[in-house]
C-alpha cells in the first residue's frame, strides 16, 4: 500500500475513533450510523486486502532457493552412484545419460532442472538392483521424487502471489474510492448540521477528517481528503 493511502487510513481510523467517542450526538440519526458502520467495514475490508497485498516475498524466494540447493545436491549424489556402477560394468551409454557436474546443475533453469531429476530417478530406478551396493536404495530415489515435486510447487508460488496482489491492489484502489465517496458524499454532507447546533463537535470532525502526510517534514501543509 502506498504511503499517501497508509496516511489515509490513519485519518479514517482517527475519524471512526472521533465519531465513537461521541456516539450520543448521532446515534439517534439512522443514515448517520449507516455512514459510521460503513466506514468502519471498509477499514475492515482495507486492512485485511492490505495484510495479503503486503506480503513479503523474500520467504518464496529462500525457500525456492534452499529447495533447489538441496535437489541439485540430491540428483548430483545418485548419478554419480549410477555413473560409477555404469563406469563398472561397462555400460557407457548410461554413463553419458548421468555425466552431470554439480556446477552444470546448478546452471540449469527452473523448468529444466525437475525434467533432470526424472531423468535420473528413472534410469537409477531402471538398475535399482545392481545399484544396492552404491547406496542407492528405493528410499533414496523416493526422497528425490519428493524433493523434486516440492522444488516445482515452489516454482509457481511466486506467480500465484504476485497475482494475487496485483488483484489486490486493484481492490484496495476501488476500497479507497468507495471510502472518499462516502466522508465526501455522506460524513461530510451530514455533518453540516452541526455546524452550528454542535460547534464542538463539528470542530473536532474537521480535526479528525485531516489527512497528514507522515512522511514529510512537519512544517509542509496538510491535506485534507475532502478537497
Amino acid at each position: 500500500m502506498t504511503k499517501q493511502d497508509e496516511n489515509k487510513l490513519v485519518m479514517m481510523k482517527a475519524l471512526l475513533s472521533f465519531l465513537k467517542l461521541n456516539r450520543a450526538i448521532w446515534e439517534n440519526s439512522v443514515p448517520f450510523t449507516a455512514a459510521v458502520i460503513e466506514l468502519e467495514n471498509l477499514i475492515v475490508s482495507i486492512e485485511t486486502t492490505r495484510q495479503s497485498t503486503d506480503v513479503d516475498q523474500s520467504g518464496l524466494v529462500a525457500e525456492k532457493k534452499t529447495l533447489k540447493t538441496s535437489l541439485v545436491n540430491k540428483i548430483f549424489a545418485i548419478s554419480s552412484q549410477v555413473y560409477a556402477m555404469a563406469g563398472k560394468t561397462k555400460d557407457q551409454i548410461l554413463q553419458v545419460k548421468v555425466s552431470f557436474t554439480r556446477s552444470e546443475l546448478e546452471g540449469q533453469r527452473d523448468g529444466e532442472l525437475p525434467t533432470t531429476a526424472k531423468t535420473v530417478y528413472d534410469l537409477a530406478n531402471a538398475k535399482l538392483a545392481d545399484l544396492v551396493t552404491y547406496d542407492v536404495t528405493a528410499a533414496a530415489l523416493d526422497s528425490l521424487s519428493e524433493l523434486t515435486e516440492r522444488y516445482k510447487n515452489s516454482l509457481s508460488s511466486p506467480r500465484i502471489s504476485v497475482s494475487e496482489r496485483k488483484a489486490n491492489n486493484a481492490k484496495l484502489k476501488g476500497l479507497f474510492t468507495d471510502a472518499k465517496v462516502l466522508l465526501n458524499e455522506q460524513l461530510k454532507r451530514q455533518m453540516v448540521r452541526y455546524e452550528n447546533s454542535n460547534p464542538d463537535f463539528y470542530a473536532g470532525y474537521l480535526n479528525a477528517s485531516k489527512v497528514v502526510d507522515y512522511g514529510i517534514r512537519h512544517e509542509k501543509p496538510e491535506a485534507v481528503i475532502s478537497q
